[in-house]
């Protein structure tokens, strides 16, 4: 039975864009999870949209019933890997498939070495992100104090990491991260200002986060997560 204790910090992070499917919501959306609940924080007016946290189970019917005594340990959408949603679960072999185009959970699951193939991915512990640089779109996945990398192709799975990897995060992601993140999550805020740059990754560790800049590839600030996103709930 799953007895983790309430917090701020999420478990798993998700942006996913819903265009084109059956979801009557504003396209681009943010999600944290955490034990049986979740939130949805508004990309445009960068805040808690309200009702939240609701439970995995009203938003996501069947989700927690793929693993339900493994909490959820990370989430990631990535285009061009067959307009899917995948859910890693702690301490399981097999990821959870969401479809986008209809917004309900497949019937089969799949297994993670087809999905991101690595010594570091073997059982779900480990935290992934997908980021989109314009002129290279990858996956990272976290583990320990190493991370792997995968270089994204439409429409094809990778067939294994990228070369040279799997590499230690304190040479990667140098001046922000030496260990795994709690999870991680690759965001563009749609209503900044042009002289800020708007896409950013936010690596959770617990109830802080880092947020680290996408485009300089450089550590902003560390903070615990009620001061930098204000209005966060504590999660049950």
């Amino acid at each position: 039975m799953n007895t983790a204790s309430a917090g701020f910090g999420p478990g798993a992070a998700l942006y996913v864009d819903w265009t084109g499917s059956s979801k009557g919501e504003p396209p681009y959306a943010l999600y944290f999870f955490r034990n049986n609940q979740y939130i949805r924080w508004d990309i445009d007016r960068e805040q808690l949209y309200p009702g939240y946290p609701r439970e995995i189970a009203d938003g996501w019917p069947g989700l927690r019933e793929v693993a339900p005594d493994a909490p959820l340990s990370g989430a990631i959408s990535v285009p061009g890997w067959n307009n899917k949603i995948y859910f890693f679960f702690r301490g399981q072999t097999r990821a959870a498939v969401w479809d986008i185009d209809s917004n309900k959970l497949d019937p089969a699951t799949i297994d993670i070495s087809t999905l991101m193939p690595s010594h570091l991915t073997e059982d779900g512990h480990f935290a992934p992100v997908y980021v989109d640089r314009g002129d290279r779109r990858t996956v990272y996945a976290f583990r320990g104090d190493a991370y792997t990398r995968f270089t994204v192709t439409d429409g094809k799975l990778p067939e294994r990491e990228d070369e040279g990897y799997p590499r230690k995060i304190g040479d990667g992601w140098t001046g922000g991260l030496s260990v795994m993140p709690t999870c991680a999550v690759s965001v563009r805020w749609t209503t900044r200002s042009t002289s800020l740059p708007s896409h950013k990754i936010y690596f959770f560790l617990g109830d802080l986060y880092t947020r680290w800049d996408v485009k300089s590839h450089s550590n902003n600030y560390r903070l615990d997560i009620p001061s930098g996103w204000k209005g966060w709930p504590e999660f049950e």
